[in-house]
């Protein structure tokens, strides 16, 4: 699920969709397709082409730079091209009341990706392709560190296509004119993780961060190094390896002598433009279909786009619901409603409006998972249920690389016994999502009900050191339980074994030891994560380190617990504070009953 709020902007609504609708109305809309991208616009055919094309070329020398042929497009990307500033900026974020000045931005999802452009300006690609690089690198890589993520974003955002070539990592004047005069600790650098203050916390400490980061990837690809790159971050993220050594054995020198090359790279400017071949030259432009779109259909993608921000969702929710007032067949303001409603928890209308989609014959895949959770989040005893099985391949039938469609079915089908198939499904929804380590645990699962147990150590150990709390916890108790299985079905001196029956999905609960003692089996409970938006009605912690979360969301009341309010994952505030009260926040927790669960992360709003 994504953080998502609903602002409290009720007065300015009737204005706000009189404009909206004039604004639509007034316009004339196109949508280009491409083989991988589709694009709205009221900027005319040309831009409309000339967005589409670049997008493909980016997707096409990412598996050029990268070596890769098969490039994931796990998540839809909606681009929305804006003809002027006016437009745009109806549509752009707000930070303390007022409109941010951007020339573009992306909204990643969990459901769809949006861009949105102001084809105006000049220059309006670089911010868009920064984000862009982060969509490409987390459906087709495993973690690396925020060093490489970040840097390869600014890298990849100075790309050209042209003439048969790719050219990319052109300097970055206002960026790389900080590094003057400064000194550069690669020790630093590497060591930085997602949730330090230098990468959070605005200032000069994370401008530099940002352009360290920059050089450093831009000098492992012109210097032909990126598969030692590759090699670091096997042994830290994999084995646990500290950092210097890690440097010493993938790239061959001492950090300090890392911090040396660096140095010298950037100072003695052999920063320079790197140019790949490009011999499969993209034709987007000349092979894309264009058409106009109705006018009800260019509210409805716009109001998608309003759902997906921050700062307009309550808005989105009243535009969708004048549009399927007015034409209750647009499927696609129905799926929409549906995923909004079942955000807020407000099951009732999620099921009107995704009944009401899936009735008229539409073919979004979405609807039909969004059916699936919705079946799931109003009773979870119905994972394993036909209904939800059905709902989740009929998804998977209509978009193949459907992550979450894969994993949900996985889940549903260990929790029938079925596990070898769901050991496929969910290795297969890895593969779309390398980076989703709730997916790993649950492929975990599934094969130690298969009495997998090597496999299932190795998927175990290479999250087991996981930036998410509620993984790591989870991976650790469960080698652990391995490792005292492992114990007690050791070959006795007559050469006879313990019997290791299966223990079956449907056990609530994880053996305890006299169990253990008795009959060893692997713990086989799956791991589902579940999101919500909501305030913070208060806080109690009277039991410290622990800590109790009453929250409010969608007219019910939740109990969540943190077990170390020290170690929590913690975004928009430095320090959790036990005396926060009527704060708009979001949660990413484990359920452990229909009311409760444990806290994975906590943004403050």
């Amino acid at each position: 699920m994504k953080s998502k709020f609903w602002p409290p902007i009720a007065l300015l609504l009737p204005l706000l969709l009189f404009t909206l609708s004039a604004f639509a109305g007034d316009a004339h809309w196109i949508e280009v397709r491409t083989e991988h991208f589709r694009v709205i616009t009221d900027a005319g055919e040309k831009s409309g082409r000339e967005a589409a094309s670049h997008f493909e070329q980016m997707h096409a020398a990412f598996g050029v730079i990268f070596g890769r042929e098969k490039i994931n497009d796990t998540i839809p990307l909606q681009i929305i091209a804006f003809r002027n500033t006016k437009e745009f900026r109806q549509y752009s974020p707000i930070f303390r009341g007022k409109v941010v000045e951007l020339a573009g931005f992306c909204i990643p999802a969990q459901d769809e990706n949006f861009v949105a452009i102001d084809m105006s300006l000049p220059n309006s690609w670089e911010t868009v392709m920064h984000e862009y690089a982060h969509v490409l690198l987390n459906a087709n890589y495993t973690p690396t560190a925020p060093w490489f993520d970040e840097g390869f974003a600014e890298f990849f955002s100075s790309i050209k296509v042209q003439n048969g070539e790719i050219q990319i990592g052109g300097n970055i004047p206002e960026t790389v004119a900080l590094f003057q005069g400064q000194k550069l600790n690669m020790q630093e650098l590497l060591e930085v993780q997602h949730h330090d203050e230098t990468y959070n916390r605005s200032g000069q400490r994370r401008d530099m961060f940002y352009v360290e980061s920059w050089l450093f990837v831009h000098y492992l690809f012109d210097t032909r190094q990126i598969t030692k790159a590759g090699q670091y971050f096997t042994l830290t993220n994999n084995k646990q390896v500290p950092v210097p050594q890690a440097v010493q054995t993938a790239f061959g020198i001492s950090v300090s002598q890392l911090n040396e090359a660096l140095l010298d790279y950037f100072r003695k400017g052999k920063i320079q433009v790197i140019r790949y071949k490009f011999s499969a030259q993209t034709t987007a432009a000349s092979q894309a279909t264009v058409r106009p779109i109705d006018p009800l259909d260019t509210r409805t993608q716009l109001a998608d786009l309003h759902l997906h921000e921050l700062d307009y969702q309550a808005q989105a929710v009243k535009e969708l619901e004048a549009i399927t007032t007015e034409d209750p067949k647009q499927v696609e303001a129905q799926r929409a409603l549906g995923y909004a409603y079942l955000e807020q928890r407000n099951f009732p209308k999620a099921t009107e409006h995704l009944q009401s989609a899936a009735a008229s014959g539409s073919k979004d895949p979405r609807v039909y998972f969004f059916t699936a959770e919705l079946l799931n989040d109003r009773n979870p005893a119905s994972i394993g249920t036909p209904e939800v099985a059905q709902n989740l391949r009929r998804a998977i039938e209509l978009d193949p690389q459907y992550a979450d469609a894969y994993a949900m079915l996985g889940v549903s089908l260990m929790n029938n016994g079925s596990y070898a198939q769901a050991e496929t499904n969910l290795a297969r929804a890895i593969a779309l999502s390398p980076r989703n380590e709730v997916y790993r645990l649950n492929y975990a699962f599934s094969l130690l009900n298969q009495q997998k147990i090597p496999e299932a150590k190795t998927a175990l150990s290479y999250i087991a050191h996981s930036s998410n709390p509620e993984v790591t916890t989870q991976a650790n108790q469960l080698l652990q339980q391995v490792k005292e299985y492992e114990s007690l079905t050791t070959t006795n001196a007559t050469g006879a074994h313990t019997a290791s029956p299966v223990v079956h999905i449907d056990n609530p609960s994880p053996p305890n030891a006299q169990e253990l003692a008795s009959e060893p089996a692997p713990p086989t409970t799956p791991v589902q994560m579940s999101y919500i938006k909501g305030v913070l009605v208060g806080v109690d912690c009277s039991a410290p380190p622990a800590a109790m979360l009453t929250v409010t969301s969608g007219g019910k009341t939740w109990k969540l617990t943190i077990a170390n309010s020290d170690k929590v994952v913690l975004i928009g505030a430095d320090k959790f504070s036990c005396s926060w009260s009527h704060k708009n926040v979001a949660l990413n927790f484990s359920p452990t009953s229909a009311d409760e669960g444990k806290v994975v992360s906590l943004e403050i709003q």
